[in-house]
Order: structure tokens, then sequence, then C-alpha cells
């Protein structure tokens, strides 16, 4: 089975989606009886505004289907949210979430649009759906209008990288982390809700404790407010911005954290809690979206509107280590149930239901 596999989407987000499309390829190409293809958009005159308006007046519409027929593809493999609205050859599209419907306040209005005129009727007319997690399979199903029988569960994988150990010398110092620190990780935008982390920090650190909280993340859109709330907190000298940091540097700051905190108010997946009980750190998680089926008992649940109930989890394990050592143990177990492997072999089957929709089998 030839497979085109478009990766034009690493164009367009450098965090979690840029995660899937890059770690899954190599699984991919090891499932018997898989030949993956990369597509892409061609390169071109212009700055990014103008190659995106390329990208999605003519590459999607028309250049990528084409193409698909010309290679002679058997499956065509949409790993970003943006997809051919018609294509002889069958399309598969991934979907992490359906934010830009659900809660276009978070963003400019450009992605509300796109997901109402591009992305919901190209999800319609494909030939299957991949979802990351449950949560998801049932919004694509209940605001999309999607046909249960089209969308298919493919839980992502975390890298074998993410494993407990020593973090690499010098990276304390590098980042100003010489002492015990909380961390967090996230783009700075809305919906990741960071300020419900620096509200529990800020009043843990007002009871005594000792830690800064390192944040990790890009800047992103409306992230004024947090900047604002940071520079002016009373805790602002325990406060450490990374930004944007390397996968090896990562693994260094969950191994060496005492406690992840990651109250975000939606996740379609979500990387970082599952990272981070991979390296053995204890996990405090928001209780909603897809967050609750991924953690299970593994991590502490709490309400990401509810500072008061962070500062008492984050207090309560930051106080002793015994209830840390059970969540590491726990959190281990729970992150290694996530693999790529697994993840190719049930895309895989996506791509044979796909082919056996288009012979009129399924």
């Amino acid at each position: 089975m030839r497979v085109g596999y478009e990766v034009t989407g690493l164009e367009l987000d450098a965090a979690g989606s840029a995660r899937y499309i890059e770690s899954l390829r190599p699984e991919l190409e090891r499932v018997d009886g898989i030949e993956v293809v990369p597509l892409r958009q061609d390169g071109g005159a212009g700055g990014r505004v103008l190659r995106g308006l390329r990208r999605e007046l003519l590459y999607f519409p028309f250049e990528l289907p084409r193409r698909a027929r010309q290679l002679g593809l058997d499956v065509l493999h949409c790993t970003a949210a943006v997809a051919p609205v018609r294509s002889s050859v069958p399309t598969v599209i991934t979907l992490h979430d359906v934010l830009g419907l659900e809660h276009p306040e978070w963003f400019t209005g450009a992605l509300g649009r796109h997901a109402k005129l591009v992305l919901a009727p190209a999800v319609r007319r494909a030939s299957v759906v991949l979802v990351p997690s449950t949560y998801t399979r049932d919004r694509v199903v209940d605001r999309l209008r999607v046909d249960p029988q089209r969308v298919r569960l493919a839980p992502l994988g975390i890298d074998e990288r993410f494993s407990p150990g020593e973090p690499r010398d010098g990276l304390r110092e590098r980042f100003g982390l010489a002492g015990p620190f909380v961390l967090t990780v996230g783009t700075l935008q809305p919906r990741k809700n960071i300020e419900a982390a620096l509200n529990a920090f800020e009043r843990v650190v007002a009871s005594g404790a000792e830690h800064r909280l390192a944040i990790v993340g890009g800047r992103g859109w409306r992230d004024e407010p947090l900047a604002d709330l940071i520079q002016s907190s009373a805790a602002a000298e325990r406060i450490v911005m990374t930004g944007r940091v390397t996968d090896d540097d990562l693994i260094g700051l969950y191994r060496a954290a005492d406690v992840f905190v990651f109250p975000s108010r939606y996740e379609g997946f979500g990387f970082p809690p599952l990272e981070a009980m991979a390296c053995g750190t204890p996990v405090i998680s928001s209780n909603r979206t897809s967050l609750p089926e991924l953690i299970g008992d593994a991590g502490v649940q709490v309400d990401p509107d509810d500072v008061d109930a962070i500062e008492r989890e984050l207090s309560a394990l930051l106080a002793s280590p015994e209830p840390r050592k059970e969540l590491v143990e726990r959190g281990r177990r729970r992150a290694a149930e996530f693999t790529w492997r697994r993840c190719a072999e049930l895309t895989a089957e996506a791509y044979r239901a796909a082919l056996r929709r288009k012979e009129g089998l399924a």
C-alpha cells in the first residue's frame, strides 16, 4: 500500500502536531506492507502570508489531490487538520481537537473561519478521521456531524527518550534553577491556563516553600495578560521563563522538577503530563477534556479553575516525598502504555479501512 504522508503541517506548528508528524512516520515505515511517500507544499517566492494563501487556495484544494493521483497512491494521509475537500484518492485526516469550533474566543478570527469553511467539509468527506482520544472522537461526531463508523481512535505515543535519570550537567545553572522547582509546560496562550499554576505557586511560596517555578513554552496569541501577571507577581524573583527548549533540555527539566503542574482547560491529547510521568515526575493535572482518560489514577486531577485545589495538592506533594514516590511509580507504568508503535499499527488499520470503504467493502 502506497500512502501519501502529508507533512506541510510541520510548517504550521512547532509543538504537539509537529511531534506527532515526525514521530509517527518512522514507525509507519516499519509496518509490513506500507510504503510511506512524504508530500509537502513546494517552495515558492513570497513571504509567509503569500505562502499561506497558496497553501489554502491552491495546494490543498487542487495540487495535493492531483499529485496523489499522479503518484498512484492508494491512500492520502493528511496529518495536520488540513485536507482536500475532494480527492479521488481515499483520504485519512488526523484531527487532534475541534478547538476552533468550540472555543473561537481563544484564537484569531482566521482560525474559526478556517474550521467552518475548510476543515469541516474536508472532515465530512474524508474516508477515515483519526483522533488521539475518545474525548476528541465524541466531539468530532457531535460538532462536525461525522458518522461514528468513520472515526478511529489512535492514541499518540511517548518517545522512549522521555525516561527517568539525572539531568545533564549544567542544566540547572543554565536555566537559573539551582534549587528545587515546580515545572509547567505549554505555549503561552489562554487555554493552557498557566496563570492558575502561577497563582497556586504564589500561595505556596507565601506559605514558606523554597521552590522556584519554571515555565517552559514559546510565546502564543493573547499572552499579554499572563506576561503582566508574571512581571507583577509577588514571587516574580522565583519565576523562570525558559521559552521554547530542545527535547534534550525538556527531558532534563522534567527529570529535575519536584512536581509537574498542568492546569490546561482543553487538550485533544496532551503530551506534557505523560512525558513528565515517563521521566519519573509526579503530575498534578486538569480534570477536563481528554486528560482524565490519559492520566487515570497515575496523577492528581483537579479543576483547572480551582486555584485552592491546585495549591492544596501542590503543597501536599512538596511537603512529603511518600505521595510523590507512589505517583512516580504509577506514572511510569501509565506512560509506558502510550507508544508510537501502537499508534502506527492503529493508523495502518485506518488506511486499510479507507481502502475498504473505496472498494465498497465497509
